[in-house]
């Protein structure tokens, strides 16, 4: 508007020197008309920008792209609605744990009667409310948007409508339940790798101390049935249908809580965990049954976490600030922003997997360049309920970077169909890029990933 403004006062300026004054009316006319159409043709290239921008939001929050979202969502937050913004701005900060944030938003507009928001962009507004009252404990609250959703929306939710009524038996059974409470301080344990090469930490009940894998991508701690009473697990009067990702093989599941259980002296309160039939963690190829898995709800409450290859796991109240931000939630499990060449892509980050593993979606991004250097094989994926075969290219060598630090893996094989249901990211950083420092940081307040 600045530009027009300009025009006008520079041309009403030669006005001044006209003799005619039925020239100095024209002139004004036509300057005004100008003026006016200019405005109008302003406002139609704004419109169509914003709506750019919208569908260039909506693609990324389909995607799960939650590192990029929140970048473009920064630079272009003073020319969307009120309501657009703060729809994407709730995604943003659950995605970011910041949960009371989220909430907030999401509770606000979702009782506004004129809000812009569609019905299908209402249902993904109260799946979100939904995993962040269940994410920071609030159980009922949980179960009660999920009943909203299902009363309210049942038609419009597709192949989701299977997932949700299952989660709502979830959420209904620990509706009575407490929330967690962790008395947080620093402490130091001793890890350990169990049989599989997964890092397993101590816990402790008032009998015993048992071993439990330390697991960033577990939705919720696991474990199987003998474990769960020598943990003296509470079990609830839950069961509910579960499937297995990679073979979608299906079992029955329940639930138990830990009224109280110790990471070192540190007093966990109020933990669930879900329980599996004991087959559904065993590794017949090594006669092996994986008993427990500390999961997202437990993890992202300890605030900082230190690995060192050592075997020092050090849990730290006091966190240390950092600007990479390349951590990030998708529902209850951990992304990770890895650069690739001028790429940076987004990966699970897996603590429980003893390798990374790139599905068919980095297969499609880099498909010429796999094909050219890679060479087709049938690898076997393995994973909770049991395995399954794909057809693979393996890759001799792929450079990546998190943060600052290089990472080199070899024979990597790249997935060329999906492997499970709702895959959307590069896939699934594993322990051996781990393995390949003397020191991690997880921070879950900065929410960043530091190698040393």
């Amino acid at each position: 508007m600045v530009f027009f403004a300009t025009i006008l006062q520079t041309d009403v300026f030669a006005v001044r020197h006209l003799k005619n004054k039925n020239e100095m009316k024209g002139s004004i006319l036509f300057l005004v008309t100008f003026f006016l159409f200019s405005c109008a043709q302003h406002n139609k290239k704004t419109i169509a920008d914003n709506s750019s921008i919208e569908k260039i939001l909506q693609a990324l929050l389909q995607k799960g792209e939650y590192f990029k979202l929140k970048k473009v969502l920064q630079e272009n937050q003073l020319t969307l609605s009120a309501d657009k913004l703060q729809f994407y701005q709730a995604f943003t900060e659950s995605a970011f744990n910041q949960y009371s944030k989220s909430i907030s938003l999401s509770e606000s507009l979702i009782k506004k009667s004129d809000s812009s928001i569609q019905d299908s962009a209402r249902v993904n507004l109260l799946l979100l409310l939904r995993d962040n009252y269940f994410k920071t404990y609030q159980y009922r609250k949980a179960a009660e948007t999920g009943q909203d959703i299902l009363a309210n929306y049942k038609a419009i939710l597709g192949d989701r409508l299977h997932d949700i009524e299952n989660s709502l038996i979830i959420h209904e059974g620990l509706k009575d339940i407490p929330p967690q409470q962790i008395g947080l301080k620093k402490i130091s344990l001793k890890w350990k790798r169990n049989r599989l090469g997964l890092i397993e930490i101590p816990v402790k009940t008032t009998t015993s101390t048992l071993g439990i894998v330390f697991d960033t991508r577990a939705h919720i701690s696991t474990v199987t049935q003998s474990f769960a009473k020598k943990l003296g697990l509470r079990i609830l009067d839950v069961s509910f249908e579960e499937s297995s990702a990679v073979t979608g093989i299906k079992f029955k599941s329940g639930l138990g809580v830990a009224d109280s259980l110790y990471l070192g002296d540190m007093l966990i309160q109020h933990v669930v965990f879900q329980v599996l039939p004991d087959e559904q963690l065993y590794f017949p190829s090594i006669n092996y049954t994986l008993d427990g898995i500390l999961g997202f709800q437990v993890i992202t409450q300890l605030n900082e976490v230190q690995i060192y290859r050592g075997g020092d796991f050090i849990i730290s109240p006091i966190t240390t600030p950092n600007n990479l931000n390349n951590l990030a939630f998708d529902g209850s499990t951990t992304l990770i922003s890895v650069i690739q060449g001028s790429d940076t892509i987004s990966f699970h980050f897996d603590t429980g997997a003893t390798g990374s593993e790139f599905y068919s979606n980095y297969f499609d991004r880099y498909k010429s360049e796999i094909i050219k250097n890679g060479k087709p094989d049938t690898v076997e994926t393995g994973g909770v309920g049991g395995s399954v075969k794909t057809l693979d290219y393996i890759l001799p060598v792929v450079n990546l970077k998190i943060g600052e630090k290089k990472i080199e893996l070899k024979d990597v094989a790249v997935h060329t169909t999906p492997t499970f249901k709702g895959q959307r990211y590069n896939g699934n950083i594993g322990q051996d890029v781990i393995r390949q420092f003397d020191e991690m940081i997880l921070n879950f307040n900065s929410m960043y990933l530091l190698f040393k």
